[in-house]
């Protein structure tokens, strides 16, 4: 009888590629923040959701008189941040005959294996992205002179990095809020990133009810249910109305610098130098020890070309990511910096928003995550395979999905400074 061809032959070619550390590499390239993150797993990570206490009082009542410190003795204040897991998914598909034409040619199957790499640095950078933003799923904001056309106009241009071509858009009044003619969405055809614009299958007042010139934009499926980026963190939009509200089942409002991160409005300031100085100090005096800077690269090089800089760049960085065999993963450039007494490392980020300046002590944030890995070829620990025939199509069908969330340990340790944005 003959052997039919075996799935699991392509599964041992992938197998030898695309270990623990190969995951890393390709999810973490060009994007410093997510792959700077500590990353946790196991007992914490599993159950319903993750818990991560917070301390934002010492004990009260101090008296010189020692009737008086017994009576009005406070305990410590503490709080709980209960936080979801959040899922994301990717599909990756590659045509049997593709990679049955390819058997046998080394050169030529790894070609067409490329769709998994690709898909795996899709995934990564998405992750990176999300960890700037909301819990409420926005891509970012339109600001459109009319909504009677086929093209959206970001707000932020640093928004464009967000979509690929073919991409599913869904839309809302707000970010997470107010989901317009929900389950009707648009495909993207042509993304412009320098010129800020997205053009999309449909015109847009014709196809999405409701649609404004300042709508939300979202990726198909995240409306409202994507990880907590720094944007819920250290929030700067409406951030007085957020604060007040329950985030992760703690209202914020009562210790807002503490729970919910240092804030400074760097818009009116003399230059990006200054903002940095200023936003390290104004955080250190809150006990934090702010150890890296992220910004947009545009915002970086404006800095760069600041002449009389009151920040002092001591170094060039060439930082190394290593993975758990000892070798280099991915590597990303930056600057160490001297400022208020304290040396930190600036980076410039593509998924910052093009408005924001983040002054973070990065050890009081982790990403708590569940599986195997913090990306997981779905399906592989009880077939052993991480690719399968799909159900559907003569093809061979990969799913990866990350089942994860950010948290923060000391939100009042990270200062966030709104900007303007690049021209």
């Amino acid at each position: 009888m003959a052997t039919s061809h075996s799935m699991s032959n392509q599964d041992a070619v992938l197998f030898e590629y695309y270990t623990s550390d190969k995951i890393k590499e390709q999810t973490y390239g060009e994007n410093p923040f997510w792959a700077f993150m500590q990353k946790e797993r196991g007992e914490q990570a599993g159950g319903r959701r993750y818990v991560q206490p917070v301390e934002f009082g010492h004990p009260g009542g101090a008296s010189a008189k020692y009737a008086k410190a017994r009576t009005n003795a406070s305990a410590s204040s503490y709080g709980d941040f209960l936080i979801p897991r959040k899922k994301q998914y990717q599909a990756v598909q590659v045509d049997h005959e593709l990679l049955f034409a390819t058997t046998g040619q080394k050169a030529a199957f790894r070609k067409a294996m490329d769709e998994f790499d690709r898909g795996l640095k899709n995934l990564g950078e998405k992750l990176g992205k999300r960890c700037y933003r909301t819990q409420g799923g926005a891509i970012g904001q339109m600001a459109n002179s009319s909504v009677a056309t086929n093209v959206i106009t970001w707000l932020d241009k640093a928004s464009g990095f967000n979509l690929q071509i073919g991409d599913t858009l869904s839309f809302g009044t707000g970010d997470g809020s107010g989901e317009l003619d929900a389950g009707d969405t648009t495909t993207v055809t042509a993304v412009d990133i320098e010129g800020g614009t997205v053009t999309v299958a449909d015109q847009l007042n014709t196809k999405i009810t409701g649609i404004t010139t300042t709508s939300f934009v979202f990726h198909d499926g995240d409306f409202n249910d994507c990880l907590a980026g720094l944007e819920d963190w250290l929030p700067v939009d409406n951030r007085a109305t957020k604060l007040a509200a329950s985030f992760n089942s703690l209202t914020r409002s009562a210790a807002p610098d503490y729970l919910g991160g240092i804030f400074m409005d760097g818009t009116a300031m003399g230059g990006l130098d200054e903002v940095i100085i200023k936003l390290t100090g104004k955080v250190g005096k809150y006990g934090g020890s702010p150890s890296h800077i992220f910004m947009n690269p545009e915002s970086c090089s404006d800095l760069e070309l600041l002449t009389n800089s009151k920040l002092r760049i001591v170094a060039e960085l060439n930082t190394r990511v290593i993975g758990d065999s000892g070798d280099v993963l991915v590597g990303f450039s930056g600057y160490r910096a001297i400022c208020g007494g304290r040396t930190v490392k600036v980076y410039p980020d593509r998924n910052c928003p093009g408005n924001r300046l983040y002054a973070l002590e990065l050890g009081t944030f982790t990403l708590w995550y569940t599986g195997n890995d913090f990306v997981n070829w779905l399906g592989e620990s009880y077939t052993g395979h991480k690719i399968q025939p799909s159900p559907t199509d003569d093809a061979a069908l990969a799913m990866l999905g990350a089942y994860m969330n950010v948290g923060c340990s000391a939100p009042g340790h990270n200062g966030v400074a709104k900007i303007a944005l690049p021209s």
